[in-house]
């Protein structure tokens, strides 16, 4: 159903985003007191659905804070734009030793932050030395609160824990940086271009770090990225362009059609996470949807310390009681596609060994009698007041999943949770024996299987209340297998356990997409969000 006029205008006043004509044809005329759009045609006007919850990539897993860190931070090693593959950044060059326990890294010159200090060698060993002791930056329970963080994800571990893979980081002069390893770490080039090893100044982090008792602090950082950090302190967050191009205006707007509304008055020259819910009136007011490929999954977790859902036919009863391809079909785009795996197929093939569920209501109802389950309440948590780029409209997934569990006989109960500062990631990475299944998802920043594998299933957590030590053992012979097909064939194994066990379900893979402007001429899509906005290029 759509809002109404008031209801969006409402919604829009209370962010911020006055409006500055009406929906109806009256596009030209300006309200009083507002500049004509051609006066801010220097600024680019994004909304998204959720407020970045940092300005240091590394503390987060959050996907606005680092949508926003690409464009003032960059890292040692970058992407190409159009092919995907590494190349270098603030590295000029790079080499292993031939054993692949040493990497030595060759930095730019003449480099300087936003806040002046220049780069060096010892800046970018502090860096590392940030990111290898952000467990003990965060603390034990905060650290549980935003699951694990990319650095533990590709070297094994912290600095303080034996599994780190990362030995030593040192400056060899003051150009040269030298990594030594216990064991090679494999992908480790491509694992670097994730925006959480995003390189900043050291200068700039006593006023973060003493925010951070408070909670993830928006609080700015200096880097060497084509933007610096505006104002960061109401829902839309400023970025200032270093080289006299565009800056920008990053509009959290947790609503699809207080988003669309912002496109049709222009107030925004884009948004982001496009659904199907408003698709024929975007083709119709002639803007541009320009979709990613998908390298995202959405997922529905089972929290296995919640009683009922320890018993194994449960989790597989919930498994075909979703008809997971009616939902792709009636509440995603076209592209999308059913998940039997956590890895996309870009990445990871799936083996004949990986364990699918198709939608089979007697099955799930018979699953259910030989579990012996008996009406006990089953909460169903999801997020509320955002949405994520990989899941549009949180609630109507909800409803279609909850109504597929019901005809199946469980007693689902409604748990919306709000997103607000991160309470919905806290509470799902929480302790709670109440909460049974849970929606989330994960964007790929990284193009290897083994990332996303690790981060969810490598070390206990309390999303899914699941151990598997099997699992764990192989994930961590992964990291270090430099035998290409030996590799796959670990994570693959990998995937075919997690089918069995069920700690958690694929939906799908998700076409994510956003919505532009007729004002821009050329926006840089890239499937790990890595649009640079120095590249946007907008009409005058």
């Amino acid at each position: 159903m759509h809002l109404s006029r008031r209801t969006l205008l409402a919604g829009l006043a209370s962010i911020g985003l006055a409006p500055l004509a009406s929906p109806a044809g009256a596009s030209q005329n300006v309200a009083e007191g507002q500049a004509a759009p051609e006066a801010a045609s220097r600024t680019f006007r994004i909304g998204v659905p959720a407020k970045a919850l940092s300005t240091d990539p590394c503390v987060t897993n959050d996907i606005e804070t680092h949508r926003l860190a690409r464009q003032v931070y960059q890292n040692l090693i970058g992407v190409d734009p159009e092919t995907g593959e590494t190349l270098a950044e603030l590295a000029t060059d790079w080499t292993f030793s031939d054993d692949g326990l040493q990497l030595v890294l060759e930095l730019e010159h003449d480099v300087s932050f936003h806040d002046g200090t220049e780069l060096t060698a010892d800046v970018v060993v502090k860096n590392f030395e940030r990111w290898g002791s952000v467990n003990e930056l965060l603390g034990a329970e905060r650290l549980r609160q935003v699951g694990r963080l990319p650095y533990s994800v590709v070297f094994g571990g912290y600095f303080d824990q034996d599994a780190c893979l990362l030995a030593s980081v040192e400056a060899s002069s003051e150009h040269i940086v030298t990594l030594t390893f216990t064991e090679p770490v494999q992908a480790l080039i491509r694992s670097l271009t994730h925006p959480a090893f995003a390189i900043s100044s050291p200068e700039s982090w006593a006023d973060f770090d003493a925010a951070l008792q408070d909670g993830l602090p928006l609080v700015p950082l200096a880097g060497t990225g084509p933007y610096r950090w505006g104002d960061t302190s109401g829902e839309t967050i400023g970025l200032e362009s270093v080289n006299d191009g565009h800056d920008v205006a990053v509009l959290a707007i947790p609503n699809l059609h207080e988003r669309l509304y912002g496109l049709d008055t222009q107030q925004l020259d884009v948004f982001d996470a496009v659904s199907p819910a408003i698709l024929r009136e975007l083709v119709q007011s002639g803007y541009q949807v320009l979709q990613r490929d998908p390298l995202a999954v959405l997922y529905l977790g089972m929290n296995q310390a919640h009683p009922v859902m320890q018993n194994l036919h449960v989790r597989q009863a919930v498994a075909h009681a979703l008809f997971r391809g009616d939902m792709v079909d009636s509440l995603q785009l076209d592209g999308s596609y059913v998940a039997h795996q956590f890895n996309p197929p870009s990445l990871l093939e799936r083996s004949d060994e990986v364990t699918t569920y198709n939608g089979d209501l007697n099955r799930a109802t018979n699953l259910l009698a030989a579990a012996g389950y008996d009406g006990e309440p089953i909460e169903f948590w999801y997020p509320t007041g955002a949405e994520r780029v990989y899941m549009t409209q949180p609630q109507k997934l909800f409803s279609y999943l909850a109504g597929r569990l019901t005809a199946a006989g469980f007693n689902i109960v409604a748990k919306p949770v709000s997103w607000d500062d991160g309470d919905y990631m806290s509470q799902v990475m929480g302790d709670a024996s109440d909460r049974a299944l849970h929606l989330f998802g994960r964007n790929v920043y990284v193009r290897d299987p083994l990332y996303l594998l690790a981060e969810l299933f490598e070390q206990p957590n309390r999303e899914f209340g699941w151990r598997n030590t099997a699992v764990a053992d192989v994930l961590a012979q992964a990291r270090v297998e430099d035998d290409t097909d030996a590799r796959t064939a670990m994570l693959s194994q990998v995937e075919a356990a997690i089918s069995l066990d069920l700690p958690a379900i694929p939906l799908t893979f998700p076409i994510t997409a956003l919505a532009s402007g007729h004002d821009v001429e050329f926006y840089p899509i890239s499937p790990v969000l890595d649009e640079q906005y120095e590249r946007i290029q907008l009409r005058t």
